[in-house]
């Protein structure tokens, strides 16, 4: 399958920041949005892009993460609005490279790079699905030798 995925496309989306999505090492109580939520967010920020954008909403094309450079350059607390921004920097067949952005209502709080890969989802499955037998092959194999 061929995709057209244009160079410039873009995909905001807001979200809140939640209790679940905060560092827990601090101090007591409520903490910090985590640079891994982050980053989280703005992997699925580029995904629905790819998703909604060029790849249909119930096809069975998806994409997964697979580089991330990012720096996270604020704190911001929970409960404040976060905006994310995803911008189509560059498309070679199925990789798809983003600039990716996120700030509350008064910074800039992190921004970088996302690489994505567009998967055939029942591919991708068949596929994982051989590994983990391979690897519970394996882990049997191994416990029976010990």
């Amino acid at each position: 399958m061929e995709f057209n995925i244009k160079i410039g496309s873009k995909n905001e989306r807001r979200i809140k920041v939640d209790h679940n999505q905060t560092t827990s090492f601090l101090w007591e109580g409520e903490n910090v949005f985590s640079t891994p939520s982050m980053i989280s967010e703005m992997e699925e920020t580029c995904r629905l892009l790819l998703k909604e954008q060029f790849l249909g909403v119930d096809s069975d094309w998806d994409s997964v993460g697979t580089i991330v450079d990012v720096n996270h350059i604020a704190a911001t607390p929970v409960g404040a609005e976060i905006l994310l921004k995803a911008e189509v920097i560059n498309s070679d067949g199925r990789k798809v490279s983003f600039q990716v952005s996120a700030e509350d209502s008064l910074e800039l709080i992190g921004d970088g790079k996302h690489e994505r890969f567009i998967i055939n989802v029942p591919r991708f499955k068949e596929k994982f699905d051989q590994k983990v037998k391979r690897l519970s092959d394996f882990k049997n194999s191994k416990s029976a030798r010990s």
